[in-house]
């Protein structure tokens, strides 16, 4: 106890004198916030990981525990799983998603329709949407109404094809809908003598998609590609529910780590803390993952200023080199691509465009090196380092024009060839949610194999989810947590936003806010959960409403800082006059004016606590405490291994998405009211 002690509170010191030096008063609370959530577990990880510690008794070890988890095959195995994992749902997703928006680009009958639908799985909490999916998919040892429709059976427990390729398709279906809505704002921005001049010109839709569409927002939509490449590189929930991490592969069985088919990083990290009673093991294992996304982090950072391309040159040779002496990469084969990648930095410094031919030579290298390992030696031969490589490479030689095209289409085939696009999408996305009103209208628990058409309706689910799994209370937990987070959200973001909107100084916190969100993951909830049992908020609603306040407030900043930033400066000044002081103009005029803003921000707090399910299944073991979330996932349990309860799962489903609909339909004006006004309101 002395040990974490010291170490909080020299931390906590370093820290708030760092980020909320400025302006304290107005800082220090969302700074303590992002300390204890984000900052803290990752140096508690790395202080404990130099013991053995099986609380309360600790030994000094050394690097003993650190370099088990820096040589751990497993480990390695795990980062190469999560990376080809990553790019492949970031892949599925950028096709989909463009495939959409250049479809809906034209459209105008029933434009918002369909806007409607395709943001639909927004307003479903991934937890009920990935479970649907897997029954879907699965159904009972692989029979299913997928399998029935394609004609092949999808065990996602012994066949790795296709648990690895379903578990990315449903990520990806999570993230179409913003992903679609970023590229059609990006649409927007196309000038439209362009797209009349291709037209005069004869170009068919293809070629109009292929050297106007496509050209002029990909370099717009790249540096949030690498995000999203962030985003599915710490997934953790997708495949907790839908494999666990299988099916088993050979090669994962290793004397410290036994590695699936999907155990990507996040699910290797909660196997540990699960089977692990040395904490010390667990720091070990959260610092090393923890060092693979500080150099994803600073890769992603140097997209901020994508034209400068220095930094990316120099991000892309270094974590090439660290991922390939770490064994996650090429090994000696490296050196090849690296070379290239050196000689392209060399001539961009010396400004000559003819950089671009050695990276593409690069990326040919790196990309004939990853599709003769994989098909050698399957996920072992997977590269790290050819993948991130591959991924900044296209950012830097991307020039702007895609010259294939090797068919003509006439327009009417392409409205055709649209419209039955858009209508399959439609069914993709109801198919789900479909398939939760079957399970819980169904006198049977069954799941639906051979028809998506009723065969029996109860209401009787209903009645016995809340009479024989207190579900009434779960939902009122639920309710406590949301209210608890909403309340911490607004009194810690909203003065630290109005600070750095007024105080230059102060936009430091906005920066570390932004850092923080792109690194947490499994490897900090971890050590979090270790550092909550010591200061007592494990297993308690502060502590839950605590991190779910803190995952909403990097859009809650970044929705609030342009309004206050755009308010009249007058009628600050004026107030100055009158002898406010800055809490006094911050409470009487900002805070009236940015009640739109903040209504926005209550509301997706509260989703976002109301739909949360890996924060509850770490940080509360207690079934008196449990929200709705863990009820219902406690009815299914890991797929395939417990005994589950579809038809009351499915009636809880309906009660979920029922509320989150409501929510939506109460708010859906202020919210766009407060999107609306975020610049700020006129002189």
């Amino acid at each position: 106890m002395t040990f974490f002690w010291t170490l909080f509170f020299l931390s906590l010191i370093f820290f708030l004198v760092f980020v909320a030096k400025a302006k304290p008063i107005y800082t220090i609370a969302l700074a303590f916030l992002i300390f204890i959530i984000n900052f803290f577990p990752f140096i508690w990880g790395s202080g404990i990981s130099l013991f053995d510690f099986f609380p309360p008794t600790m030994k000094f070890v050394g690097f003993k525990n650190l370099f088990e988890a820096f040589s751990d095959p497993g480990l390695i195995l795990s980062a190469k799983i999560t990376s080809i994992w990553a790019i492949t749902s970031v892949g599925i997703e950028i096709f989909i998603s463009y495939s959409l928006a250049i479809s809906l680009y034209s459209i105008k009958k029933f434009s918002n329709l369909i806007y409607t639908l395709i943001l639909l799985p927004w307003a479903i909490p991934s937890y009920i949407s990935v479970i649907s999916w897997t029954s879907l998919i699965e159904g009972y040892g692989g029979n299913s109404i997928l399998s029935n429709l394609m004609h092949t059976t999808f065990d996602l427990t012994t066949n790795l094809p296709a648990a690895f390729l379903w578990s990315a398709f449903v990520a990806a279906w999570l993230g179409i809908p913003l992903m679609t809505i970023v590229i059609l704002s990006a649409l927007q921005t196309i000038p439209p003598h362009l797209k009349d001049l291709a037209r005069l010109e004869g170009a068919d839709p293809i070629e109009r998609a292929l050297n106007i569409y496509i050209p002029h927002t990909f370099p717009v939509i790249f540096p949030y590609v690498f995000i999203i490449f962030l985003g599915s590189f710490k997934e953790f929930s997708t495949i907790f529910l839908m494999t666990a991490g299988g099916p088993s592969i050979a090669s994962g069985f290793g004397t410290q780590s036994i590695v699936g088919g999907t155990t990507v990083l996040g699910m290797l990290m909660y196997n540990k803390f699960i089977t692990s009673q040395n904490y010390g093991v667990l720091g070990a294992y959260a610092f090393v993952i923890g060092i693979i996304m500080i150099i994803l982090v600073s890769i992603g950072w140097n997209y901020r200023v994508v034209q400068k391309h220095r930094n990316l040159m120099i991000s892309l040779i270094t974590s090439h080199i660290i991922f390939d002496i770490w064994g996650m990469g090429s090994g000696l084969f490296g050196i090849f691509p690296v070379i290239f990648y050196v000689i392209a930095l060399i001539l961009y410094l010396e400004r000559k465009k003819t950089f671009k031919r050695f990276i593409e030579i690069g990326i040919i290298i790196d990309a004939s090196y990853l599709i003769f390992s994989i098909i050698r030696s399957g996920l072992p031969g997977v590269s790290v380092s050819s993948i991130i490589s591959i991924l900044i490479g296209m950012t830097l030689i991307f020039e702007g024009r895609i010259h294939v095209n090797f068919l003509k289409i006439h327009d009417f085939f392409w409205k055709v060839l649209k419209i039955s696009w858009l209508s399959l999408w439609m069914v993709v996305i109801i198919l789900p949610i479909w398939n939760v009103f079957l399970m819980g209208f169904s006198i049977k628990n069954i799941v639906p194999i051979s028809t998506l058409i009723p065969q029996s309706f109860t209401l009787k689910n209903f009645t016995v989810l809340f009479s024989n799994y207190n579900f009434g209370w779960a939902v009122l937990n639920s309710l406590i947590i949301g209210f608890m987070a909403v309340l911490i959200a607004v009194l810690t973001i909203f003065p630290a936003t109005y600070a750095a909107a007024h105080y230059k100084k102060a936009t430091r916190i906005g920066i570390i806010l932004l850092l923080a969100s792109f690194f947490t993951g499994m490897h900090t909830m971890i050590p979090l959960a270790m550092t909550f049992k010591f200061l007592g908020l494990l297993n308690t609603f502060l502590g839950v409403a605590m991190i779910i306040a803190l995952h909403g407030a990097t859009i809650a900043y970044f929705l609030l800082y342009p309004f206050l930033s755009g308010l009249p400066k007058n009628v600050d000044e004026a107030a100055m006059i009158d002898g406010a002081n800055g809490f006094q103009r911050m409470v009487k005029i900002a805070l009236p004016l940015s009640l739109p803003s903040l209504w926005t921000i209550i509301i997706f707090v509260f989703i976002e606590s109301w739909s949360s399910f890996i924060i509850p299944l770490i940080f509360l073991n207690s079934q008196n405490l449990y929200p709705v979330s863990m009820i219902l996932y406690n009815l299914i349990g890991q797929y395939g291994l417990t005994y589950s309860q579809w038809n009351i799962f499915g009636a809880g489903a309906i009660i979920n998405v029922a509320v989150m609909v409501s929510v939506f339909l109460v708010a859906r004006r202020p919210i766009m009211n407060g999107i609306i006004s975020k610049s700020g309101i006129e002189d």
